[in-house]
């Protein structure tokens, strides 16, 4: 089963998400915290990243090419 972490600050948006790709027969993260969302990413070791650009600790191009330091994880 592949895992798809999402990265949303809007509450809403990301649990609807996080349960349509359950239904769908995916593994579905989310993160809720993002005090380090490129350690937190990581740890997880999603198949994909759905990566939200407006989020309130830092800026998703910043997440981006942090998370492209180390991995080729595919980012949406």
């Amino acid at each position: 089963m592949s895992k798809i972490l999402i990265v949303e600050d809007d509450e809403k948006l990301r649990k609807e998400l996080e349960i349509f790709l359950n239904k769908n027969g995916y593994q579905a993260y989310s993160l809720e915290k993002f005090d380090e969302p490129v350690k937190d990413s990581l740890d997880i070791n999603p198949d994909l990243i759905l990566l939200d650009i407006n989020l309130p600790s830092f800026d998703g191009e910043y997440i981006l090419k942090e998370i492209r330091k180390v991995s080729n994880v595919p980012i949406i």
